[in-house]
């Protein structure tokens, strides 16, 4: 099976990048390097290849759920491209246990059930305009069903950003607890801690 990224029911990039900002300027380190808090459930991550925005409000909202959404900009420091597998993607949950993004084929048959909650999350999400002047554009990993072909990689360099929704199938349930985002790329590993259920300092 193809593992891939949700961007289905995620508002247009044009829309978020007319959006209104939360300058970087008031963010505030975090205990883990290259990782700063811009937002109560925003995280800005600087790394030598990527450069990242996560978004986990809806998350946040919604704990014992089946489905964990991120909304994510990903951007990169260098003018050349860099390649961001989506079978490279996954969650690492409270329990310790890595959850990959989920399948196409696993996004296709819970779409039905999922319309709902994917509504509730373009409500529910956040301005990731954190790259004026780039050039937005959608993070293809995963689509809806019959909108369009999933992609195997998003290539982004510090002229671009892709704005998407990342999606992770919990059969336990969104729980309280540590989570980190990751991303393995060629060069290096990106890593993004957050913590669901426990008030942010």
């Amino acid at each position: 099976m193809k593992r891939t990224m949700l961007v289905a029911g995620l508002p247009l990039a044009a829309a978020l990048l007319a959006a209104a900002t939360v300058s970087c300027t008031t963010a505030t380190p975090t205990s883990t390097p290259g990782v700063q808090r811009v937002g109560s459930t925003i995280l800005h991550y600087a790394g030598p290849e990527l450069d990242a925005i996560v978004s986990y409000r809806f998350a946040s909202l919604n704990e014992g759920a089946d489905w964990l959404f991120l909304d994510v900009a990903i951007s990169a420091n260098t003018r050349t491209s860099v390649e961001v597998k989506r079978d490279k993607v996954f969650v690492r949950i409270p329990g310790g246990e890595v959850v990959p993004l989920a399948t196409q084929a696993e996004f296709g048959q819970a779409y039905g059930q999922l319309a709902a909650a994917l509504a509730r999350a373009d409500v529910a999400s956040e301005p990731l305009d954190y790259y004026p002047g780039r050039r937005p554009k959608g993070l293809d990993f995963l689509v809806a069903p019959g909108s369009g072909l999933a992609l195997e990689s998003a290539w982004v360099n510090d002229q671009d950003v892709a704005v998407g929704r990342l999606a992770f199938f919990l059969p336990g349930g969104v729980q309280k607890g540590p989570y980190e985002l990751g991303i393995d790329l060629p060069e290096s590993k990106v890593r993004i801690p957050f913590r669901l259920g426990e008030a942010t300092r």
